[in-house]
């Protein structure tokens, strides 16, 4: 008899949640760093908004990266529910910190953008995986 074979995969894998906590590390790691600096008075009051920027792209980026495993997984699904995921963490986190939700459009601009740079992540480790050469 023929070994039955799962022919259908979900939408979550451990694997995103796994890109998406390192994704949440680096975010942790980059504004530890900042704070830092701050306190050490090597940086201004300045930093923190072009900071932020980068951080809101370089780890969902992240998350999208260390998310996919093989090249012929689904990139552009894996790294955008990888960056969804890092997204709904970090909501959480900062939820709980804060004592209650406020929705807002600045949380679905965010939103989207970790899904963007976390379906970016997974198609350029596609590509890494795809021509291991380079």
């Amino acid at each position: 008899m023929k070994k039955r074979t799962r022919r259908t995969k979900g939408m979550f894998t451990w694997r995103q949640l796994t890109g998406a906590l390192v994704g949440c590390g680096i975010a942790l790691i980059g504004m530890l760093l900042l704070s830092l600096l701050l306190y050490w008075d090597k940086a201004g009051e300045g930093a923190i908004s072009p900071v932020n920027g980068i951080l809101k792209v370089i780890c969902p980026f992240a998350a999208g990266f260390f998310a996919l495993r093989k090249s012929s997984e689904s990139t552009a699904v894996t790294g955008a529910v990888a960056g969804a995921l890092y997204d709904v963490i970090l909501v959480a986190s900062l939820s709980l910190c804060m004592g209650g939700f406020v929705p807002s459009w600045a949380l679905v601009g965010d939103l989207i953008i970790c899904v963007a740079a976390g379906m970016a992540g997974a198609m350029v480790r596609g590509l890494l995986l795809d021509n291991p050469k380079r």
